[in-house]
């Protein structure tokens, strides 16, 4: 499956496509693990919810400041020393260690920064998407000969993150209206 889906992004040239078809899909995968939660626990959404707000300052940092710091972390430093560590091992073709490595981290990440163990396993499991797609979407442009990875990271990490602010907001104005 990893190397099917890298193979598709290979074939694609146009960056543009890259990150909105990546972008959808992990906001769709990410639809579909947070729908099983909530069928699992409806109070969750209530637990989403109250861990956004309106307040401005986190989504300008989750929109412009933390794609770019976390793709140079995770997606950049994180994944070339996975791969250095699997060259000097013999393997130098193999991006797989990397890309597994750098997914469970930067998944891990997000969910630790939470205030329970229940919500910091849920937000490490919605964010498993992502961390798939923008690993992929790393190793894909460091292969390339013209690869641009760390902006096709950052834009996608970016957009998702925007597709997530509109999700949120258009929720909460959904449960005043109610």
């Amino acid at each position: 499956m990893y190397t099917k889906a890298l193979a598709k992004l290979d074939k694609t040239d146009s960056i543009y496509k890259q990150v909105v078809i990546l972008t959808l899909l992990s906001l769709l995968a990410t639809s579909l693990i947070f729908g099983i939660t909530y069928i699992l626990d409806p109070s969750i959404l209530a637990n989403a919810n109250g861990s956004e707000s309106f307040d401005a300052a986190p989504w300008i940092v989750g929109i412009f400041i933390g794609p770019p710091i976390e793709t140079f972390l995770f997606q950049t430093l994180l994944l070339l020393t996975v791969k250095r560590l699997t060259e000097m091992s013999g393997q130098t073709d193999n991006w797989f260690p990397a890309f597994l490595t750098t997914s469970i981290v930067f998944a891990t990440a997000h969910g630790i920064t939470e205030s329970s163990f229940y919500l910091g396993f849920t937000n490490t499991i919605n964010r498993i998407p992502l961390s798939i797609a923008l690993a992929l979407l790393a190793i894909s442009h460091r292969t390339k000969e013209n690869g641009m990875p760390f902006v096709a990271v950052t834009f996608t990490h970016a957009f998702y993150n925007l597709m997530i602010f509109v999700v949120v907001i258009g929720l909460n104005f959904v449960q005043l209206n109610l």
